[in-house]
């Protein structure tokens, strides 16, 4: 009993030395929060009279009652405001009570006292922990009073409440273990402020600085699935709980359990690194002697190598097109803040400026391993780049080439209809099982590329040097891991071109990244949740269809899909493309400012190609198909431009040989005409109805081909532009204007046409 009793004496004690961090405490979470959700509340409740003059006052309490469930909800929950007060808290607790560490005085002067070392620490955590706990449950009260007053407390507010209360606990201890740390770690407040910044962002400037270099370095590095968000962090923690909670209405059990194990953890080092805290480290820079060549050698290499590259960055040194050529600067930089870096850490420990010239092997170790690091990038001494698994290595492995079939809507989305990019899609969707083709296409592309790469950036010619698209690569492993990497692939080489038919051709391929293959747009199709507008068309004519023979043309498109390859889709222009634009009414909670129920939208669109046989018959069928690309029916006349660009490099070669220079000075450049002045653009008009038609046979709107596409497939001519104007009385002409563009596809220009259009001199 008398035990207790002391307990409580000192407990009490204690909390009149912290008086002030109690009422801080109090103003922001009992004051400061509630006033600021009763604010909320009357801002959402200001808008009733001008919600029921538009939409009557049934609707307007049904949209008040809305808003006011999603406003509480957010504001009792995961609201970031409450996660940066929290952490501000327990860093401010941690740091004032046990501030007596900085002083040799109060060291000595409670070493003193008849309490013990272990029991005076329990005492000071515990209130720590108190200081806020008490202030954020009674706030939450308040808050939850407020919104019941409100009629805004239902089940999704209470435990939207409940679930973030837990873990802000979590997080508050996360964060208040890790500034005690920091505090037994250091002997003066100052440097406890920095070691505490050092221990809040160490990793995440270390996993920066990795995918800095390597996306500098590594060719086929990328990025997905690697993240600058720390591990070993109470806020990325916190913030992942908060993701999932949101999507999932539900904790993650692992990330709550990681949060857990990272604030018992912190905590138990914390305490063990109290016990064993010399009572003479107060006043000083560093309490333990033994950590501080560590320390200074681990924060030197990352300040030193992050000061290379952005030294890279100010000087423009780009390593994959001259790898030379501004690295000097680079290693310079990298250098001197070891240097520098080294002596300033060191005159920090010892609070005397002679310490920068003092423990020079520690410098040489951080230099050491700096030049380790810049290596292993620079000339990938890991092997990264050329890594390529067996096939008996792989489980399975998604092929993902980027902007691949460009008319493709919103990229994919998931079976809950949440957008996802087309890797994350893949990442989840496809499964090539042909393992052994995909290793054959990465190793074959891998070796191609080494060969080419310095020409390619020097002298970008592809008819010498290839055309390389790039496509990433996920490697499923036997072994459970998972490794992604960028790939550079020649898609006009021959052998290349056999690989990425077999491998672009599988129904895997097909499931996992085309959009009308998907079988999760099958499934919201017949969910029935959602509203359908269907169209066909090229961009500019698009006709609607029906829902019905919207869902028949994509079943038929499954089956010819079977028949689509990567050559057969790159020497194909398609013939047009269908659209399926998919809506849903959300909640109105989720409204936009509460004004009326917000809708989500998306599109997806599917090339028709002519290849696609079945498609065709049906589009016949239901007369969607369009033999042309424009209907001469429409048309007014059309104007055709040709640019005639050898024709204009031929002029300004010949004005630079009749300019009044030596051959040295024309050899050196000194001629700048840019030809600005030689305007060698010719034009044709087209009104009878046979070139009309004739036209309208290879011509293709310009947004409906992209000249850069993955493939490299069939272009545009880019000598020619072709202005298509419409009749009056049209109804194009009510939704385009006057006229549109297309262009002729590259090799079917009419002969009648080139011939009009042709450059001659004095024209």
């Amino acid at each position: 009993m008398t035990s207790k009793s002391s307990f409580l004496v000192n407990l009490k004690e204690n909390n009149k030395r912290r008086l002030w961090v109690w009422v801080l405490s109090a103003l922001i979470l009992m004051l400061a929060f509630p006033v600021l959700a009763a604010m909320t509340v009357s801002q959402i409740r200001n808008g009733a009279n001008s919600w029921a003059d538009s939409y009557g006052q049934e609707a307007a309490r049904a949209i008040i009652h809305a808003r006011l469930v999603g406003a509480m909800s957010r504001e009792l929950g995961f609201s970031t405001l409450k996660m940066l007060t929290t952490a501000l808290l327990a860093i401010v607790s941690a740091l004032q009570g046990f501030s007596w560490l900085y002083s040799r005085k109060k060291v000595d002067f409670y070493m003193g006292m008849p309490v013990k070392r272990k029991k005076r620490f329990f005492i000071i955590w515990l209130n720590g922990i108190l200081i806020w706990l008490v202030p954020a449950l009674l706030g939450l009260m308040i808050e939850a009073l407020i919104a019941a007053g409100n009629g805004a407390l239902d089940k999704t507010v209470i435990l939207s409440a409940l679930a973030a209360c837990a873990v802000r606990l979590l997080f508050y201890l996360g964060v208040y273990h890790t500034a005690i740390l920091a505090v037994m770690l250091t002997g003066n407040v100052i440097i406890t402020c920095f070691g505490l910044a050092v221990l809040f962002l160490y990793e995440y400037a270390v996993r920066s600085l990795r995918m800095g270099y390597s996306s500098f370095f590594l060719d086929f590095y990328t990025g997905y699935r690697a993240s600058e968000a720390p591990l070993l962090s109470p806020f990325s923690m916190y913030m992942k709980l908060a993701e999932g909670f949101h999507y999932e209405n539900t904790l993650a059990p692992g990330h709550l359990a990681g949060l857990a194990a990272f604030a018992l953890g912190v905590g138990a080092l914390a305490f063990f690194c109290y016990l064993k805290r010399p009572a003479e480290a107060a006043g000083s820079s560093m309490t333990f002697a033994v950590t501080r060549p560590a320390i200074k050698i681990l924060l030197t290499v990352p300040a030193s190598l992050i000061a290379g590259i952005l030294m890279a960055q100010a000087v423009n040194y780009q390593p994959k097109m001259d790898p030379d050529k501004g690295m000097g600067y680079m290693i310079f930089a990298i250098l001197l803040v070891v240097v520098l870096g080294s002596g300033l850490i060191q005159v920090i420990y010892e609070f005397d400026i002679k310490g920068a010239v003092h423990r020079k092997r520690e410098m040489l170790v951080s230099g050491a391993l700096c030049a380790l690091i810049f290596a292993a990038f620079r000339y990938d001494l890991t092997g990264f780049d050329s890594w390529v698994p067996a096939p008996e290595q792989v489980e399975s492995a998604a092929f993902v080439p980027d902007n691949y079939e460009e008319n493709r809507g919103d990229t994919c989305f998931d079976q809950e209809g949440r957008s996802v990019s087309a890797m994350e899609y893949a990442d989840r969707y496809m499964y090539l099982r042909d393992v052994e083709t995909l290793c054959d296409l990465a190793r074959h592309s891998i070796d191609g590329y080494e060969q080419v790469a310095e020409n390619y950036f020097k002298d970008y010619d592809e008819e010498k040097w290839g055309s390389w698209s790039t496509a990433k690569v996920l490697y499923r492993l036997k072994n459970g891991k998972q490794v992604c990497r960028k790939l550079l692939v020649n898609v006009n080489d021959e052998e290349t071109v056999a690989f990425l038919d077999r491998v672009m051709g599988s129904g895997e391929f097909k499931e996992g990244y085309m959009p009308g293959a998907s079988t999760q747009l099958q499934a919201l199709l017949e969910s029935g949740e959602y509203q359908v507008r269907a169209s066909y068309g090229n961009m500019v004519y698009n006709e609607d269809m029906s829902r019905e023979d919207a869902e028949r043309l994509l079943a038929i498109y499954r089956e010819d899909l079977e028949a689509a390859s990567f050559s057969r889709i790159r020497d194909n222009i398609p013939e047009g493309v269908l659209r399926l634009q998919l809506s849903q009414d959300l909640p109105q909670s989720e409204s936009y400012r509460g004004y009326e129920r917000a809708t989500r939208s998306w599109y997806v669109d599917v090339n028709i190609y002519s290849f696609n046989e079945k498609c065709m018959d049906f589009l016949k069928e239901k007369g969607y198909y369009m033999e042309y690309q424009f209907d001469p029916e429409d048309i007014s006349y059309i104007q055709v431009m040709n640019r005639n660009s050898q024709a204009a490099r031929e002029l300004i070669e010949k004005r630079q040989q009749s300019a009044d220079l030596s051959v040295e000075e024309q050899a050196a450049g000194m001629l700048m005409d840019d030809g600005e002045d030689i305007d060698t653009r010719s034009y044709a008009e087209y009104s009878r109805p046979e070139e009309i038609q004739q036209i309208a046979s290879c011509s293709y709107p310009e947004d409906f081909v992209d000249n850069w596409d993955w493939d490299r497939g069939k272009k545009l001519d880019g000598e020619y532009r072709v202005y298509v104007y419409f009749r009056a009385e049209s109804d194009l002409t009510r939704r385009f204007g006057t006229s549109a563009v297309y262009g002729f596809a590259q090799g079917e220009v009419p002969d009648f046409v080139a011939k009009d259009t042709a450059w001659r001199s004095g024209k």
